[in-house]
């Protein structure tokens, strides 16, 4: 009996640790056409949820191995941004 709960309770904490966490996308039709995987963002540096207004920009082999961004321009100034911290700001109708 205390392994029924024992396995009932790490069943329930692994899936509420699970839910809603959203991973990178780790191919090129998910960084296109999936919305429940995230983007790289190099205007804060980290992976997020796809916008509507994002283009997403797939790079396979990418040396960053962020392999999907947001747009061409969040992995044309990835080094600038998230490597030198040079804190570029996205121009609007950054494609």
């Amino acid at each position: 009996m205390r392994n029924i709960l024992f396995l009932i309770t790490a069943a329930l904490l692994t899936s509420c640790a699970t839910n809603g966490d959203r991973l990178p996308c780790q191919t090129q039709s998910d960084c296109q056409d999936d919305p429940n995987c995230e983007c790289w963002c190099s205007q804060i540096c980290k992976y997020r949820k796809k916008k509507a207004d994002d283009h997403p920009f797939y790079v396979d082999n990418d040396p960053n191995e962020k392999f999907c961004y947001c747009k061409q321009w969040d992995y044309d100034f990835y080094n600038d941004n998230c490597i030198e911290g040079k804190k570029i700001k996205e121009p609007p109708g950054a494609q």
